[in-house]
């Protein structure tokens, strides 16, 4: 007995196939996530000049004492070194060795520039107090930022993979 046309078409959904998934977009090392678009690149330009000519203005303040003239050359040095890291650090694959090396960097260029800003700080206080309050803020910040950063996994070490979801089975879906 053959099951007549009506039977074959049924008014129930039937499973097909999912569609297949395009290709996930990964940043390759001197291609970025994204291309901005021209207000990213008018805010940057904006930021950049605003730092410089701030950094300008120090340097002209400080010009005749050589010890703020430092810090002010040292600080935007090591703003640029971690504009340069965080720019290495955001080209770089999940997956690249590199990436904990690159890491690290950040976070040496982060010690040293609040280790500079603090000293600066700690200098101007008055009281003993205050300058050990200034440094024990600093080893804290500095602490945390090791946490997150490393021990905590900033690339998502110690999170539960990533699983499709037509790996999980139905009653994880809920």
């Amino acid at each position: 007995m053959e099951p007549s046309p009506s039977a074959a078409t049924s008014s129930y959904p039937v499973a097909r196939e999912p569609p297949p998934r395009p290709p996930p977009q990964t940043a390759q090392l001197g291609q970025g996530p994204a291309q901005p678009g021209w207000k990213s690149w008018a805010l940057w330009v904006f930021l950049s000049v605003l730092i410089t000519s701030g950094f300008a203005w120090g340097v002209y303040r400080a010009r005749h004492n050589p010890r703020n003239l430092a810090f002010v050359i040292t600080t935007y040095y090591l703003l640029a070194v971690l504009y340069c890291c965080l720019a290495k650090l955001d080209a770089l694959r999940r997956d690249d060795p590199a990436r904990r090396r690159v890491r690290l960097a950040v976070w040496a260029v982060s010690v040293a520039m609040a280790s500079t800003i603090a000293w600066r700080f700690a200098d101007s206080m008055p009281y003993l107090a205050l300058k050990i309050a200034v440094w024990v803020l600093t080893a804290v910040a500095i602490v945390l930022a090791y946490y997150f950063f490393f021990a905590r996994g900033a690339d998502g070490a110690g999170r539960r993979p990533e699983v499709a979801l037509h790996e999980v089975s139905p009653e994880q879906r809920v």
